[in-house]
């Protein structure tokens, strides 16, 4: 998506800023039925032949996180990294950035950001997958107060398909609740 290419970040975080402009910010709640594994897991697990399966895994999952801020260094790492190309290569750097990056510290009353390990590293925490979408609402506002919501009839199979990930061990199936404000 954004590996590696500041031109193109710089592009998409103007677009953003602009669209903050004219809507203000999006807020996205979506529930999701997903495979849930720990970091540390899936990465022992790389080799060649599931390298491109876990880069996927890796992209479209993100933290389980109530809101400590290990998405922010998780995303960091992901995205905004030229990743290595070798799986092995690919595997010693996640490991390491993993082990050294955990949750970031947000000093109050100043802009000040600091990398906090006091409760753990990445590399402890567990990866969400989302794979079946079940329900989704959006919000739009600069200062939104209150609530919104959505619903469907319960009339749903909460089956999902697993045969891409047959390859990968140590998951569970999960219910996901995931929000995204940007």
């Amino acid at each position: 998506m954004l590996k590696g290419v500041n031109a193109d970040f710089t592009i998409i975080y103007n677009i953003y800023y602009i669209i903050y402009i004219i809507m203000g910010k999006c807020e996205t709640s979506r529930t999701c039925i997903g495979i849930k594994i720990l970091l540390s897991d899936l990465i022992f697990q790389i080799n060649e032949n599931n390298f491109d399966l876990i880069k996927e895994i890796l992209n479209d999952g993100f933290i389980s996180d109530e809101n400590e801020h290990y998405n922010d260094a998780y995303t960091e790492i992901i995205w905004y990294n030229d990743l290595p190309k070798n799986y092995l290569e690919f595997k010693e750097f996640l490991e390491q950035e993993f082990k050294n990056k955990g949750s970031y510290l947000h000093v109050r009353n100043s802009n000040k950001i600091e990398s906090d390990l006091r409760n753990g590293c990445l590399f402890e925490r567990e990866l969400l997958l989302p794979i079946k979408k079940i329900l989704e609402t959006d919000r739009y506002g600069y200062n939104r107060e209150g609530r919104n919501g959505s619903y469907r009839p319960i009339d749903f199979d909460l089956s999902v398909d697993i045969e891409k990930y047959k390859e990968i061990e140590k998951y569970t199936i999960v219910f996901i609740l995931e929000q995204y404000s940007g």
